[in-house]
Parts: structure tokens; sequence; C-alpha cells
């Protein structure tokens, strides 16, 4: 890709968000190796703390998940918003719409202290332990358990926070999910077919997000990168996917075509 060419339409199709938007950081927390949201979301006794972030955010119930075979490709359709194929030409990110360094890390204990030396504006945190999944159900258990006690620290620690306290999101969205059962070898693998492999539930919460439950609308992996720079007042000029629709709170403020890919 022409970098020139790119940084000319990106700021080209930048605009200026309204007035009211609050976001500066935003944290995308993205539950990599495969976690069924029938675990991370629907099970409340096993995910107090995602239920309590998803409860005090925005959730999108039917969140499509295509290729669910590669991990690396689908993170990569998650923070391009393009459909990964063999062979074809690399686009921009959601690091790149927002002229950001890249920023990702591998664990979210990592996360505060990152946030406090560089003050990112977007940081993403990839986990990759649900991938047990394939080894025992019972080890990935408890890695959704030790994750979501994760989550609920790191939201602690945003929400009391004097400087990211007010200003900061988090969104939460596996790479894909799981199957629907347990094989006989006790163990859960992604494959094709399972409503829960490719269903996952996304959660927005954060200044700039309405709150509530949508449980009808199907959005898909393609849609988060235009998501996350819509946040921020920008157009993902490159991504296939759009914003989704009814999340933010500044969508009623900005002229529909600004915010369509």
């Amino acid at each position: 890709m022409n970098r020139r060419a790119f940084l000319a339409w990106t700021l080209g199709a930048a605009v200026f968000p309204p007035t009211n938007a609050q976001t500066k950081h935003l944290i995308f927390i993205v539950n990599g190796g495969g976690v069924r949201k029938k675990d991370y979301y629907e099970d409340e006794l096993l995910s107090p703390n995602i239920r309590r972030l998803a409860g005090e955010g925005f959730t999108f119930e039917e969140d499509h998940c295509e290729g669910i075979s590669s991990h690396d490709a689908a993170f990569m359709e998650l923070l391009t918003g393009r459909e990964s194929q063999a062979g074809a030409r690399l686009y921009p990110t959601v690091f790149h719409y927002l002229n950001a360094p890249v920023r990702i890390v591998g664990s979210l204990r990592f996360l505060p202290a990152v946030m406090e030396r560089y003050k990112p504006a977007i940081l993403v945190c990839r986990e990759t332990a649900h991938d047990l999944g394939h080894q025992s159900y019972a080890q990935y258990r408890r890695v959704v358990q030790s994750t979501d006690s994760q989550v609920g620290r790191l939201l602690n620690w945003v929400k009391n926070h004097p400087c990211f306290g007010c200003n900061t999101a988090i969104v939460l969205r596996p790479e894909f999910g799981r199957d629907d059962e347990v094989n006989r070898s006790g163990q859960l693998h992604h494959s094709q077919g399972f409503y829960y492999t490719h269903r996952v539930a996304s959660i927005f919460w954060g200044p700039d997000f309405n709150k509530g439950v949508d449980r009808k609308t199907v959005i898909s992996r393609l849609d988060m990168a235009p998501t996350i720079a819509a946040v921020f007042g920008v157009r993902a000029a490159y991504a296939q996917g759009q914003p989704a629709p009814g999340l933010l709170k500044m969508e009623s403020l900005a002229s529909g075509p600004i915010f369509r890919g």
C-alpha cells in the first residue's frame, strides 16, 4: 500500500468528534484462543465481573464470526475490518486509522502499567490461554474464571483512576467462540457449524456508549475496527464493515455518511 496515498485518504476522511465526546483512551480486550459467550457472558456465576461490565455498558449478543480456524486471521480481521484472504495485500489497522503506536500486550495484568506509562489512545490485550480448551475443558474453565477476575480488577482500576476514570472505554470480544458441546475426550474445540463457535457477544463500556442489550441485530467481526475508529471520530476508509448501529451516543449528533465506510 502506498503510505502517502493512505494518509491523504484517511486525513481527508477524518472528522472531528462532537464536542461532547469524552473517550480519549480505549482498551480492547480480545479473548484470544476462542471462548464461548455461553461461558464468559451468559454464565453469571462463572464470569460475574464481565457480566458487571456488560451491565454497565452496551452488549451486542449476536456478533458473527465467519472464519473460525485461524486465530491470527480472526485477530487481524478485528483490527482491520477486512476479511482475511491468503496472499491479499496488507490493509491498515485501527492503529493506523487513529495514527497511534501499535501497542498489543498478551496479559490483562500488564494493562494498568502500560496505560500509566504510555497513556495510549488505543491499547489491545490479546489473551490466548483459552486455547487450552483443546486439551481440557476443565483447564479452559479455569482460564475463563481467571480472565474474568482480571477484567474485574481492570474495571475497578479504570473507574477509580483520577486520570482515566472519566475518559476511558473498555471493549471486550473474543476472536471467535467454541463448540456447543465438549467432546468425548473432555476437549472443547472450535469447529464449523456450531452456534457458539460462530456467534459471540461484544461488550462496550465507556462514556460515549449507550447502555443496554441488543439481542437481535447481527453485527460482524468486520465491524469492530470501524466502530472503534468512529469512537474517535475517524472513518475506517478501507474496512468492509460498518460502525455498530445504536451504540454511540454521538451518532445522533453526527451526519450519517461520516461514520459509514
